[in-house]
């Protein structure tokens, strides 16, 4: 899990596309140095709104973690193939993580 390894470990920046279970550790959050960025697809059938709320709120005063969420997408649309793939979103959430690796690993 990409959170976990943010938090637990000396990374240099951490990406997660599908954050289940997160909500589940954010008692953690505290712990997060790494910059952070995570994409959440809003009806993603393993990351219940609830959950995905509490992920944004415990994320919102970290400077080092940005969350974007996808309307109407699904668990794993930017895996291509997949159910759900999303071309347009995919396409989206990987020029965004494109973006952060650049500023973040110079």
């Amino acid at each position: 899990m990409t959170f976990l390894t943010a938090v637990r470990y000396g990374v240099d920046a951490a990406v997660a596309y599908h954050g289940g279970d997160t909500d589940k550790y954010l008692g953690e959050v505290d712990r997060l140095v790494a910059p952070l960025l995570m994409h959440l697809a809003e009806e993603d059938e393993f990351i219940s709104k609830s959950a995905q709320a509490e992920i944004k709120a415990a994320l919102a005063n970290k400077p080092n973690a940005t969350v974007f969420s996808y309307p109407g997408q699904n668990h794993a649309f930017s895996r291509h193939n997949g159910t759900h793939y999303n071309a347009a979103a995919a396409a989206l959430a990987n020029e965004r993580t494109g973006e952060f690796l650049r500023q973040q690993l110079r």
